[in-house]
């Protein structure tokens, strides 16, 4: 069952403030931040379903995407860093299949959903390491919605101090395969450091509707993490975020039809000697129905 619609004229659930000294901070850090290069957005990462619902037997692709104005791609991802895993009704899995398009901007993953149903696809890329600039990490954390991470660096004076990140992408996508309901997929817990799940259906949602999204972390409820959503055409900006509660929950509003994404980033500082950072990121994309 959809929770109920947001209030007349509010168009996406009011954000928590942060503590009043990260306030502050985050101030500081974004007036410095005005002055250096134009702001950039890290590479988020889709899975985009297809626009048509398939018939079970029938080869399904899912177009995986890399870039930062959704669901747009600017490069396609090695098939060697990502394992996907299609997961259907009754604990059915179907493995996916990866390849590049020839116009290197895109990846396709494909299968075969043997049964009608909604069918969860979802992956873990292999961890990176990235070494980065102390602007250009202060920039990242502003506009990747990190902005507590900032405030910290702020408070310890370490916004000149450079970064060493380990990063990995978590990824799902819903498929509806035939007339049925998404929610025992949308709602599935598959183990990721981070993953995004839906407590309501997102393959019932209509516009005007708000959905419950849990974030979790290593299975347990993330609280204050900053869950954003986007829509097609609002180029690098996210169409609205907020903050999730103690349970880890948050309420997106479902605007128009088409594609829709939930995104996030969790940074951690596990300081070891290979990396002092390390950030954990999750999509979920899904289609809202025309009414």
């Amino acid at each position: 069952m959809l929770s109920p619609p947001l209030r007349a004229g509010a168009s996406r659930p009011p954000r928590l403030p942060l503590p009043e000294r990260g306030r502050a901070a985050l101030v500081a850090a974004a007036l410095l931040l005005a002055a250096l290069s134009p702001p950039t957005r890290a590479h988020d990462m889709w899975l985009v379903p297809p626009v048509e619902s398939p018939a079970p037997g029938e080869p399904v692709e899912v177009v995986v995407a890399v870039g930062m104005d959704f669901p747009a791609s600017l490069n396609a991802i090695d098939p060697a860093r990502v394992a996907l895993m299609a997961h259907g009704p009754a604990d059915a899995r179907v493995v996916v299949e990866l390849r590049p398009e020839e116009d290197d901007q895109h990846t396709v993953a494909s299968f075969t959903p043997p049964t009608t149903g909604a069918w969860l696809v979802a992956g873990v890329t292999r961890p990176r390491v990235l070494e980065l600039e102390a602007a250009k990490f202060n920039e990242y954390l502003l506009h990747d919605g990190l902005p507590h991470v900032l405030a910290g660096r702020m408070d310890r004076g370490e916004l000149e101090r450079d970064a060493v990140e380990r990063y990995s992408k978590s990824v799902k996508t819903l498929v509806p395969v035939g007339a049925s309901s998404g929610a025992e997929a949308a709602g599935r817990v598959l183990g990721h450091d981070l993953e995004i799940v839906l407590l309501d259906d997102p393959l019932a949602a209509r516009p005007g509707d708000t959905l419950r999204a849990r974030v979790l972390y290593r299975g347990a409820p993330l609280e204050r993490a900053n869950l954003c959503w986007d829509l097609p055409g609002n180029g690098e900006d996210f169409a609205g975020q907020t903050w999730t509660d103690a349970e880890g929950t948050a309420l997106v509003p479902v605007a128009r039809p088409g594609p829709m994404t939930l995104r996030l980033v969790h940074m951690t500082r596990p300081r070891t000697d290979a990396f002092e950072w390390e950030s954990f990121w999750a999509s979920f994309t899904f289609r809202v129905a025309t009414p």
